[in-house]
């Protein structure tokens, strides 16, 4: 009788590990597909001839950033908007750095754990948005200008 409780309980919880792997695959593809797409977009294009790395970016118009260096070497962004539209091309030579934009955006604040690091194209151009959680476990996006490390905007304690 114990084998069989033994036996139900191991394949319950293989089960249940089985199904979050699945659930968590599932709700990535969208992001994985949209991201797979723009890098093949880039690399169509020509723009950049190693890329570093490519995720999603999410304001008014969802986009893809992809970051690497084109073919003279030079690290530039590429902003793919989702669906059809214009691609739209940043040296980031000189421009601010994430570790930069991080030390900038993070200066005296009370801070629990850094979410996110994500370079996106706003209406001011392109900026570092870097998400966390504060020590009273709100939520805070702060936006700083990838050209001057000015900060832009800020949501605060949500």
């Amino acid at each position: 009788m114990k084998q069989w409780i033994t036996f139900i309980l191991g394949f319950l919880s293989f089960l249940a590990v089985a199904l979050m792997i699945a659930v968590i695959v599932a709700g990535n593809k969208p992001y994985s597909e949209v991201e797979k797409q723009a890098i093949e977009r880039v690399e169509n294009d020509f723009l950049l001839e190693d890329i570093q790395q490519a995720y999603v970016y999410s304001n008014k118009q969802t986009s893809v950033t992809v970051i690497g260096t084109d073919s003279k070497g030079a690290l530039k962004a590429v902003f793919v908007p989702a669906g059809k539209g214009e691609l739209k091309t940043v040296p980031l030579e000189g421009a601010v750095t994430p570790q930069q934009a991080r030390e900038i955006a993070l200066a005296d604040k009370d801070i629990k754990e850094i979410l996110h690091t994500k370079l996106g194209m706003e209406s001011k151009g392109p900026v570092w948005e870097i998400a966390y959680v504060n020590k009273q476990d709100q939520l805070n996006y702060i936006y700083i200008l990838a050209n001057d490390g000015t900060t832009w905007k800020q949501i605060l304690n949500l």
